[in-house]
């Protein structure tokens, strides 16, 4: 009997090799796809070294031991990084779950009763209690004959590689979210540390023309203006201060800390108080040609956006077996006897077999409703995934002009606070031999104060357009030919 049991399942396998619906194929992109980035003008000098190749953890390049902490700290306890690893550990139940359903399944029981019948009106001849003792196995077994269970396990398994990739591009988002939002937080303190030296210096300014005016040699306007630009300098010291405590909680919730907006930063600091210069390889090595289709294997996000399409592709099909006949095969062997003692000898042996069929024929207008919606969620799938590659070729565009135009403006503003350091020298020393007025002096300290603020937010802004680019391109681009295996986070 299990022989024919055995033999009856290997044949119903067999035949369930036809799988019913469309095969997955990566649709077009319906878009000309050039064979290299836009060009842009000096590009080669901008990126010409190849020598400075970046690192698979590439914010180690920035060369800060409180960085690399922070970002090994938000990968770790980072509270949506931890809900995406949980979305990952659903989408593996759900798939072991439909694996599950192409097997055969297998039930055991059992039963022990007594009874007592009644003792009136009953055959003398019947005995008044009754034993039942019964021990039972049960195979139950759906034959996949169009494929029906083999499409929900691939739409199941393309849903979990969607959902892994899902938490690579976020994992690759909280690490370019941190570094972004030290260097702000940098910026933030060399702002800080600017205008406070910029306060100091507009007051031994005002000292110096009091005492010019006490000696007759100005007027009292000449004091005013004077006020009036220290107190201007010190109105800018509050907002400072207030962009950095929020930049700090910023940081504070990415690496799952409580956002006291305190982050301690003792260990950034010069052995004489001065805050530490952030190093910046450079130059990094330049993006190679070709990207735009090797884009689509490097970045997770791209990678889940597909495999959800291929998902809604496999649910057609699993939509479209429900309109064909459906077999199972139910068995059941084991013994029965109202004596404990004989349950298990050769007489109380009992088995049945049977088949069954099942097959929508009135109601198929709601099975043919499944498969449209299932048509229509993959040409909501197609958009999107074509959406999204649009996307992400524009971000590395938008990272590479970002690059190269704010290196261009940093060059400038360098030469902007050179000229103003030099206007300020030229006119403190015409004033102060009376051959100005404290106007062109005055002028010539708030440009200079202007000139190194814009300074230091343009040298964070070309960092941030570095890391940028990185996430725009799925990671470091020296890996671009390699096989872009870069580990769960990096």
């Amino acid at each position: 009997m299990i022989l024919k049991l055995i033999s009856f399942v290997l044949l119903m396998a067999a035949l369930a090799g036809c799988a019913v619906g469309p095969d997955y194929v990566r649709p077009e992109l319906e878009t000309e796809v050039p064979a290299d980035w836009t060009p842009r003008p000096t590009m080669a000098e901008t990126l010409a070294d190849t020598s400075g190749s970046p690192m698979t953890r590439w914010w180690e390049s920035f060369g800060d031991t409180t960085l690399n902490t922070l970002v090994e700290t938000a990968l770790v306890h980072n509270n949506d990084l931890a809900a995406a690893a949980g979305r990952v550990l659903e989408a593996e139940a759900l798939l072991g779950g439909a694996k599950s359903k192409q097997y055969p399944s297998v039930e055991i029981g059992g039963t022990a009763a007594r009874s007592k019948s009644s003792e009136v009106g009953g055959a003398s001849f019947m005995p008044l209690y009754n034993n039942s003792f019964s021990a039972n196995a049960t195979l139950r077994y759906e034959a996949d004959l169009w494929g029906r269970l083999a499409r929900g396990k691939e739409a199941a398994l393309a849903s979990l590689l969607a959902s892994q990739q899902d938490r690579r591009a976020l994992a690759q988002s909280l690490i370019a979210g941190v570094v972004r939002t030290w260097l702000q937080i940098r910026e933030l303190q060399m702002q800080v540390e600017l205008n406070d030296r910029t306060v100091i210096n507009f007051t031994d300014n005002l000292e110096t023309v009091r005492n010019r005016y006490h000696r007759g040699l100005v007027t009292a306007l000449d004091v005013h203006l004077a006020g009036q630009n220290l107190a201007s300098a010190q109105a800018i010291g509050p907002a400072n201060r207030l962009n950095l405590a929020e930049a700090r909680r910023r940081l504070e919730i990415l690496v799952g800390h409580y956002p006291s907006g305190l982050i301690n930063s003792s260990d950034l600091e010069n052995a004489d108080g001065t805050l530490r210069e952030i190093v910046m390889p450079e130059p990094l090595a330049p993006v190679p040609p070709g990207l735009p289709s090797d884009l689509l294997e490097r970045r997770p996000d791209l990678v889940a956006a597909e495999m959800r399409l291929h998902s809604s592709v496999a649910r057609i099909g699993e939509a479209k077996a429900a309109l064909y006949p459906r077999i199972s095969l139910t068995a059941s062997a084991g013994t029965s006897s109202n004596e404990l003692n004989e349950l298990f000898t050769s007489p109380s042996d009992i088995w049945s077999l049977a088949g069954n069929l099942f097959m929508p024929l009135i109601n198929r207008g709601a099975t043919q409703a499944q498969i449209q919606a299932a048509e229509a969620r993959t040409v909501q799938a197609t958009a999107q995934y074509r959406s999204t590659i649009l996307q992400a070729f524009s971000e590395v565009e938008n990272a590479l002009d970002q690059d190269h135009y704010q290196k261009l403006q940093e060059g400038y503003l360098v030469e902007s606070v050179d000229s103003a350091r030099r206007s300020v020298d030229l006119a403190e020393d015409r004033y102060m031999r009376g051959l100005d007025t404290i106007l062109v002096a005055l002028e010539s300290q708030r440009r200079l104060y202007t000139a190194e603020s814009q300074l230091l937010t343009t040298e964070r802004l070309r960092r941030t357009a570095r890391v940028n680019l990185i996430q725009a391109l799925g990671g470091p681009w020296d890996e671009m030919n390699t096989d872009g295996n870069q580990g769960d986070e990096r």
